[in-house]
């Protein structure tokens, strides 16, 4: 690897060689050329194939390249919910004009005129009859014989064929772009869109009008729709919309600044990976079915739709990625339409106001395999069949890929934990825990202490009042509680574990445990549990997101003063994490925490003597149980 004097990664030098026909002069030869190669250069001595800030452009290009950016948006908005759409253009004077001149050509005109008028009779037959005969070339007795509720149906069947056929080909045609323009108004709403990309990411400054505009429709879209900078080594997503987040599993933060490859794993088809690699390279729409993974492990049948965006100089810009999920739904016809339209309207290319070709890659345009299909015809081919791929030799196999999911869970999971590092003076237990913890010990031993009025006077309570703002995890159990699930944990458990309080009260804590987890370490806790045994261990366990973690977990058993087991506290602690402050203070926690309470100080979760029965209730219960029982029987 060779980096500039700035750091930046910027060239990779790879030296081979024949080893089966190596002599000893090759083999010196090839050690002094590998110990002499250079790894760094300054910066300015080799001028970047692509510059990112080559090109500057001012407010007003971008703002007309928003401004045309969001006419074609706003066309492809329309064209996903046709129905709504046309009903509420045909509210604006302008927008239908427009389309009744655009009917006109075909002679259409009558029935949007039909279906507008019916609107206004609300159920007057007289007001049917005269439309029929108006527009229908009935005789007035004819239009006599149609009453109102015929008259709706009629123009509910003009109605559809408008907004199903003639309407989508107006949106189109010209004739709808000044009544976009008039909609839209100016660019002011371009700094709105900044915040939905990934934070790491400039835009380019002659694309800024189209990315911001395109990301304001996209982010509310019906659809997962995700952009990828083809000019970026990695080819990483600087934005994904909610529709992606919700059927993925990941957030913004998870995903954005990284290759859609990590929705891949070990079911993911081979060739339907190669098909996605050949298209990329060569910037040509992409059509594909494949199985997909969601953040939380599930695999879903994913329609792959990509489309290369190139600049009016030929330059590959980015990619857009349009995923649906294909499941067992009802309306799966209507919605596989309704992406057809969608990829229609998706641009190829974006037009810029310069010549500066090095802004990102340049390669030869190639004729698409499906030149002049209808996208339509070409969802409905990648629907039908798992892809093959002539480009497939450079795959071994899924295991290739087979990782990738979680790979991407372990690298989310060091992003959060880098979020909640602790300072280091953090570590150290604030002087209430310890002055509380010290009185529990003492009151516990009988030796005069008593337990602290901090946390309601109970023993409990304290306890909880002393540990909840310490960043270690802790986790307290009523072992009188079948089941033995968390009675209450402190915040620390959420930085450990990644689960919040209200995913872990009330539950075992089995389900930290996964498929790495080690059986006869569980099978230690298990008896220490049961037997009431001081543990300290190593434990394999898994964190919200996904990745495994070592757990250096402390178990102490706490009896009352009657001698009876009542609690069980856990300590949990990120292994590998762990810096020597954390590892000297947990130590200390350990040796502070109590073994022992007056059995007075916390009453009982579930009091099995609590109740008085005379006999006679006793009698009766058993003799309405006896006869339940003696049918059972019979």
């Amino acid at each position: 690897p060779v980096h500039d004097s700035n750091g930046e990664y910027r060239y990779s030098i790879g030296i081979l060689s024949w080893k089966e026909k190596q002599n000893a002069d090759e083999k010196a030869s090839l050690e002094k050329l590998r110990a002499i190669m250079p790894k760094k250069m300054p910066a300015d001595s080799q001028p970047k194939e692509f510059v990112g800030d080559a090109v500057t452009v001012d407010s007003d290009a971008k703002g007309k390249q928003f401004k045309a950016s969001m006419i074609k948006f706003t066309k492809l908005l329309w064209t996903i919910d046709t129905e709504a759409s046309l009903e509420k253009l045909m509210d604006t004077k302008q927008a239908k004009d427009a389309f009744h001149k655009f009917l006109k050509k075909t002679y259409e005109h009558t029935q949007l005129d039909f279906w507008l008028e019916s609107r206004n009779f609300d159920g007057d037959n007289d007001a049917a009859s005269k439309l029929c005969e108006k527009y229908l070339g009935m005789s007035a007795s004819e239009a006599a014989t149609m009453g109102s509720a015929a008259v709706e149906a009629k123009a509910a069947e003009f109605y559809q064929v408008l907004a199903n056929d003639s309407f989508p080909k107006f949106i189109k045609s010209k004739y709808i772009d000044p009544v976009v323009e008039t909609m839209l108004g100016d660019d002011s709403r371009m700094d709105g869109s900044k915040g939905l990309v990934w934070e790491k990411y400039k835009v380019p400054a002659d694309m800024e009008g189209f990315v911001f505009s395109f990301v304001a429709v996209a982010e509310t879209f019906p659809a997962c729709i995700v952009i990828s900078d083809m000019s970026i080594p990695g080819n990483p997503m600087f934005f994904i919309n909610q529709e992606f987040s919700k059927i993925t599993g990941y957030s913004k933060k998870d995903a954005q600044g990284r290759n859609c490859r990590f929705l891949q794993g070990p079911l993911t088809e081979p060739a339907s990976v190669a098909v996605i690699q050949d298209t990329l390279r060569r910037g040509v729409d992409c059509y594909v079915r494949i199985t997909n993974y969601r953040k939380n492990g599930e695999t879903f049948q994913n329609l792959l739709s990509m489309r290369p965006v190139h600049d009016s100089n030929g330059v590959y810009r980015f990619c857009i990625g349009v995923q649906f999920e294909v499941d067992a739904s009802t309306d799966l016809k209507k919605r596989l339409k309704k992406l057809g339209l969608l990829l229609q309207l998706l641009p190829s290319e974006i037009e810029v106001s310069h010549s500066n070709s090095k802004v990102g890659p340049k390669h030869k345009k190639e004729l698409k395999a499906h030149e002049g299909k209808d996208e339509t015809l070409m969802i409905a081919s990648a629907m039908e069949k798992t892809s093959t791929a002539s480009d497939a030799s450079d795959m071994q196999g899924s295991d290739r890929y087979a990782d990738h999911h979680d790979t991407m869970l372990e690298e989310i999971g060091a992003m959060v934990e880098a979020d909640t590092e602790v300072d280091k003076k953090a570590w150290k237990l604030p002087d209430k825990t310890v002055k509380i913890l010290k009185e529990l010990q003492k009151a516990g031993e009988g030796k005069g202490g008593k337990v602290p009025s901090e946390g309601g006077g109970t023993w409990l309570g304290a306890l909880k009042t002393a540990v909840e703002e310490i960043p270690h995890a802790v986790a307290i159990t009523d072992m009188n509680v079948p089941g033995v699930n968390v009675a209450w944990c402190n915040k620390g458990f959420e930085r450990v574990t990644g689960y919040p309080k209200d995913e872990t009260e009330g539950r075992n804590c089995r389900f930290l445990q996964g498929g790495g987890t080690e059986p006869d370490v569980v099978t230690k806790m298990v008896r220490a549990l049961r037997y009431a045994k001081e543990l300290v261990i190593d434990v394999t366990n898994y964190r919200k997101e996904g990745p495994k973690f070592t757990n250096d977990l402390s178990l102490v058993p706490v009896h009352d003063s009657n001698g009876e087991y009542r609690y069980s506290i856990g300590l949990l602690s990120h292994k590998e994490k762990q810096t020597p402050d954390e590892t000297k203070a947990l130590k200390e926690l350990r040796e502070l925490l109590p073994r022992k309470m007056p059995a007075s100080a916390q009453p009982k979760e579930f009091e099995h003597d609590t109740v008085q029965v005379d006999s006679d209730a006793k009698a009766k219960q058993f003799k309405a149980s006896m006869v339940k029982f003696t049918k059972l029987l019979w």
